[in-house]
């Protein structure tokens, strides 16, 4: 990686660190609350039912067995095809500290049981492993976050053809947004929370990529 590069992933992540305490501080002080709970009401009345299967089965895609998976093979490919070991990328794992460290001293209570609608009768044995009354980072944002950003620069410094780069941008922006409009549909997180688990993600997917 060129110096320019590395600059400006370290910048990136720099703001990405601003951003995320400041927006810890506001949901602390519980600035979101009447947001959060608008949002959440209008999004399950505008949302038909047909999508709590699909909503939930992303869910289960942004779980820690099925992220750490995905980890693998990128470290995996990275490794074969590049020969070179990419330590950048186990700064995956300081997301579940900082998720832990949200989920025990920001008070942003979890949403209420009412507004669940996940629809599937299987849960990850992860699931149960951060469990506190508070619900912000969203954990599941922050990890597909973290792929996400990886996996797009990946394709973009890529040698594939202009189109293929394009759709892959397209199809990954998609999911991320999927994922984001899923964890408040099914009354899992606030808004407020998925923005933390966006703007952690990509914090450390940017310090991830500063390592190349």
């Amino acid at each position: 990686m060129i110096r320019k590069e590395r600059l400006f992933f370290i910048f990136a992540s720099g703001i990405s660190a601003v951003i995320f305490v400041f927006l810890s501080y506001l949901v602390n002080k519980d600035v979101f609350r009447a947001v959060d709970y608008s949002l959440m009401v209008n999004l399950q009345r505008l949302i038909s039912r047909g999508f709590d299967i699909p909503f939930s089965i992303l869910s289960l895609l942004g779980s820690t067995e099925i992220t750490l998976v995905i980890f693998g093979i990128i470290f995996i490919v990275v490794l074969l095809r590049k020969r070179h070991f990419f330590l950048g990328l186990f700064l995956y794992f300081f997301i579940f500290f900082a998720e832990l460290l949200g989920k025990i001293y920001i008070n942003n209570p979890l949403p209420p049981k009412i507004f669940n609608r996940y629809a599937l009768n299987f849960h990850f044995p992860s699931g149960s492993l951060v469990e506190t009354h508070f619900s912000f980072p969203s954990g599941h944002m922050a990890r597909t976050s973290f792929l996400a950003i990886i996996l797009l620069i990946f394709i973009l410094w890529s040698k594939r053809k202009r189109w293929q780069k394009i759709f892959s941008t397209i199809l990954i922006s998609l999911f991320l947004l999927a994922v984001f409009i899923s964890r408040i549909y099914l009354g899992e997180h606030w808004l407020s929370d998925v923005l933390g688990g966006l703007v952690l993600g990509t914090g450390i997917a940017f310090v991830s990529l500063s390592f190349w």
